[in-house]
């Protein structure tokens, strides 16, 4: 099966030949566009990844990706179990959620506004929002995700 080298996405899954799912933290600085493109090329770009089961954090050097999708790497270093890694993982994929989106930029457009402390948003989603207007429960949810993956963004 032929493989590419590749700059792997922030935030990202990509499933292993093992089956197993990572997600990419961050990939290594370069100076400029080319530099980046030439690591990969020559197979020696680094990306952090975190395994999405159990938060198994380790860069990987020389990420490629077979035609159906899956991807490997020549080697990798620095492994360990780092739970913040997984948080963060999970942030960034909240953050790209379309169902949250439309809540997230309703909550953006809120603070920027400044109509109301943003711990007291919750109201202001169930007023925004006919599906929350009777479930302070998940609009509390949806504001603490917003606020977690806040930072980030």
């Amino acid at each position: 099966m032929r493989e590419n080298y590749i700059l792997p996405v922030v935030g990202q899954i990509y499933k292993n030949q093992n089956g197993r799912e990572y997600c990419c933290l961050s990939n290594a600085s370069y100076p400029n566009e080319e530099a980046a493109q030439r690591a990969v090329e020559l197979g020696e770009h680094q990306a952090n990844m975190v395994r999405i089961g159990d938060g198994w954090s380790f860069t990987a050097h020389g990420l490629h990706q077979y035609e159906d999708g899956t991807v490997e790497w020549n080697y990798s270093t620095g492994g360990a179990f780092r739970k913040d890694d997984l948080d963060k993982c999970q942030k960034m994929l909240r953050r790209k959620d379309p169902i949250l989106k439309k809540y997230f930029d309703y909550l953006d457009f809120l603070r920027m506004m400044g109509t109301t402390n943003m711990f007291g948003a919750v109201p202001y989603l169930q007023q925004a929002f006919p599906e929350l207007g009777s479930d302070a429960v998940k609009a509390h949810e949806v504001l603490t995700a917003w606020m977690d993956s806040y930072s980030a963004r």
